[in-house]
């Protein structure tokens, strides 16, 4: 039964941040300079395919990513094992357990492995057009909408004006390049290039009507990837030839004024061959035929039908939520590049500039992940390198983490179906092995960094090789997926089977406590992430455990699972699992379970907040401990925050780390601490397109701090945490428990809470909620939504009788 509960929502009329544009093209200037295209450039996608147009007019340029071109793994080494061991070293724990338990801390060097074939995330190319006669130019601007996706170009030469404009299709599976003149349009050269990559292992060949940029990774043995980039004239007959150059060359016809030119790419990767019964070869098919036929079926098209078919679907997700904000300085008219220049965190901030950073990452994570593609990486979709910075690559301690933050809330669900499939296609098969050979573990397991070909065992340095927590913090994602959705059918046939592996490695791992004989079960051995001692009980991993347990714990009923003895496990493992909360001397949470003798818990300003884990992202302590409420852990809260420092520290100065501080005070409904936070990381680490560098201003480009940005802008506008196992009843939803009196009278469409549930509010002046609007097609997670205050606004309430 539909429950709609309403109070009125008063209109207000406000600038929808939807657009980052500049009068200057983007440049591919040096990596260490202010023209560094991923600086400057605005990128699109489909979630296989990457694109970021650049270049001055009559010489712009695609460059071009998908998702799968990599080097290493199987295409580089006939024996690749993922990083696992040829025979089991699980003999090695007994000694590791009993040592750390005796001595406090240990030596996990059995366990680790190396990083050889690991591999590397690479660029595709360029696709160049060239455009005679209008060299000379002016009125020149280029613009990302992000209510479309669309970058257009337009400038005036030659006594004409110029429009181009570049999307990325998801239903047609292509990147468009389409360019309109008031004249006559002059002949047109496309080409395809990779000056990265040496001759030999490259082919460019053009044909009648196409361009194709063909290529092995290495030339073996064993035979590298495979690639096939093509190019191709859309629409009506023109007539083409091949310059002596290899580039296609497009005459048009006398009047013609417009052309369109569809672009696609391909590799021989196939995701479903990563297992044992293939051999982990994860090759499949020459890429060629079938990147030929997606361009031709989509070159058939006019314009316009291949316009429409993308705007559909793009819109379909873009519109699923919306954040409106004031504009009270005009930002809007501001170029983009202008307004983070001028941006001063001391300063009051800018709620368009916030809010157009919001609609950002919600277009990124759109334009980088979708269901027939790879999950985004640490650069998303984008990267002009053949060996970007950490490989591009999966780090899970973190950062993969971080990049879906805003999906479930924001309606972006259906960017969540390529990181299942990554999931269960390459860390579940290799995982399992891992989990056997390092562990002697039922279930499955994964580490800290992941490539796309399984390697799932440690690197060689246990400080952040040590990890074998991973696959829990994802799991928090899995049941997200079902907590938002309720779709039991997906839980039954994907997410559920996910979650009881994970529980399975971690049933059988955790261990007695024989440091303080407490009856409770704790990890052992364990790294909190990049910082500190090989120990037990490290608070990171125990919060993450306890929820995931708790979750799956919940999942057992909804699923029907008829494993009573893996019923009886988890019941028994809830029941005694170190809950990773305990409080250091000097007030704040410790870090490990050791005593502060040890000397580890001392303060630190260190980038991780991993301890926090189950405040904010995860739950275990915000609600399952009740810490949400509970005086006593919000002051240790509180205190490790203030310890913790601003995320600018002498261990680093990116942008992720910035936006976790922002969400953890939002969690404590600080909207000072909150929003000062958010304003640091958009005034240090957001460079002139809006894209987030590592280090400060400086590269390398590494984008969960863009996602993370959306994260922690939800955390200010809600708090929205599922009731612990078996406890039932009305849940509390704050709406705006941080909210700045800068983004005074603004509002939200399409929030999603959990139990299937959206809500609408708006707020005051001040940053007070004061109406709001639920709606929900199940009832199946009654709620009362509350402010800040503890003003009730609405209630979805139950349906059972």
């Amino acid at each position: 039964m539909k429950s709609t509960l309403l109070l009125t929502l008063s209109l207000i009329v406000l600038v929808n941040a939807k657009t980052l544009w500049s009068k200057t093209p983007a440049t591919f200037g040096p990596r260490d300079s202010e023209e560094y295209l991923l600086k400057t450039g605005y990128p699109i996608g489909n979630g296989k395919l990457g694109a970021i147009p650049f270049g001055q007019p009559g010489t712009e340029k695609l460059n071009i990513n998908v998702d799968s071109l990599w080097s290493g793994g199987p295409f580089e080494s006939s024996d690749y094992t993922g990083g696992n061991p040829a025979k089991p070293v699980s003999s090695a724990l007994s000694d590791i357990r009993a040592t750390i338990f005796e001595d406090g801390t240990g030596d996990v060097s059995p366990l680790l492995g190396t990083f050889d074939h690991y591999g590397s995330y690479r660029v595709l190319g360029n696709v160049t057009i060239t455009v005679p006669g209008v060299e000379d130019y002016s009125s020149y601007r280029r613009s990302l909408d992000l209510s479309t996706g669309i970058h257009t170009t337009r400038f005036t030469a030659d006594d004409g004006n110029f429009t181009t404009d570049v999307f990325c299709s998801y239903p047609d599976q292509v990147c468009v390049y389409h360019i309109e003149t008031t004249g006559t349009l002059p002949t047109l050269t496309v080409g395809l290039e990779n000056p990265l990559v040496e001759r030999d292992l490259m082919h460019v060949n053009c044909s009648e009507n196409t361009v194709e940029l063909t290529g092995h990774t290495q030339a073996g043995p064993p035979l590298g990837m495979a690639y096939s980039g093509v190019a191709r004239v859309a629409g009506p007959a023109n007539k083409t030839s091949c310059s002596s150059q290899g580039y296609l060359v497009v005459e048009s016809v006398q009047g013609q004024k417009t052309q369109t030119i569809v672009v696609t790419a391909g590799t021989n990767y196939d995701q479903k061959k990563g297992n044992e019964a293939d051999g982990y070869s994860f090759r499949g098919q020459d890429p060629s035929p079938v990147v030929h036929r997606i361009a031709a079926d989509a070159s058939a098209r006019t314009y316009e039908q291949l316009l429409e078919a993308h705007l559909a679907d793009y819109q379909a997700l873009e519109s699923s939520f919306r954040l409106d904000l004031p504009d009270p300085k005009g930002s809007s008219k501001i170029e983009t590049a202008v307004l983070l220049s001028d941006y001063d965190w001391t300063g009051p901030g800018d709620p368009f500039l916030e809010s157009l950073l919001f609609d950002y990452s919600r277009h990124l994570l759109i334009s980088s992940s979708r269901d027939n593609s790879l999950p985004a990486n640490l650069q998303g979709r984008w990267t002009e390198r053949l060996d970007p910075a950490w490989s591009a690559d999966y780090h899970a301690n973190i950062n993969l983490q971080m990049n879906y933050w805003a999906a479930e809330q924001t309606g972006l669900a259906a960017t969540e179906g390529a990181l299942w499939d990554y999931m269960e296609d390459t860390w579940v098969p290799r995982g399992t092995e891992t989990a056997k050979l390092l562990y002697g573990a039922d279930g499955w397991v994964v580490h800290n960094e992941m490539n796309i070909f399984g390697h799932t065992a440690m690197k060689d340095t246990a400080l952040w090789a040590n990890y074998p927590a991973a696959a829990a913090w994802m799991m928090q994602h899995v049941w997200d997926r079902y907590d938002y959705g309720r779709d039991g059918e997906w839980l039954r046939r994907q997410g559920y089977p996910l979650l009881k592996g994970v529980a399975q490695f971690w049933i059988s791992q955790l261990q007695s406590d024989e440091f303080f004989n407490d009856d409770t079960l704790v990890a052992n051995p364990c790294n909190s992430p990049e910082i500190g001692p090989t120990t037990f009980g490290c608070a990171h991993y125990q919060q993450l455990i306890h929820q995931l347990l708790d979750d799956v714990s919940k999942g057992l009923s909804e699923t029907g699972e008829q494993d009573q003895l893996f019923v009886t496990n988890v019941s028994s493992a809830l029941a005694r699992v170190d809950r990773g909360i305990h409080a250091a001397e000097w007030g704040g949470l410790k870090e490990w379970k050791l005593p502060d003798s040890y000397g580890s818990d001392e303060k630190s300003t260190h980038r991780h907040l991993s301890h926090l884990v189950g405040w904010y992202p995860g739950y275990s302590m915000s609600s399952y401990a009740g810490g949400y409420k509970n005086a006593s852990i919000q002051d240790a809260v509180r205190e490790t925050l203030l310890a913790r420092g601003m995320g600018d520290g002498e261990d680093a100065n990116a942008g992720w780390e910035k936006v976790w501080r922002a969400a953890c005070w939002a969690r404590l409904n600080d909207t000072d601490k909150a929003y000062e936070e958010l304003r640091y990381a958009i005034d240090l680490n957001f460079a002139a397109n809006g894209l987030s560098m590592y280090d400060a201003l400086d590269e390398p480009f590494q984008i969960d701090a863009n996602f993370g940005l959306a994260g922690a802008v939800l955390s200010m506008l809600v708090v929205d945490l599922p009731l612990p196992y078996g406890v039932g009843g009305l849940r509390t939803v704050v709406l705006g428990p941080a909210i700045p009196g800068a983004w005074g009278n603004g509002s939200v469409w399409g929030l999603r809470i959990r139990g299937n549930v959206k809500v609408d509010f708006e707020w005051d002046g001040n940053g007070t909620v004061t109406k709001a609007t639920a709606h929900t097609e199940k009832g199946l997670n009654p709620a009362v939504f509350v402010n800040v205050k503890g003003i009730k606004l609405a209630e979805i309430p139950s349906t059972k009788t």
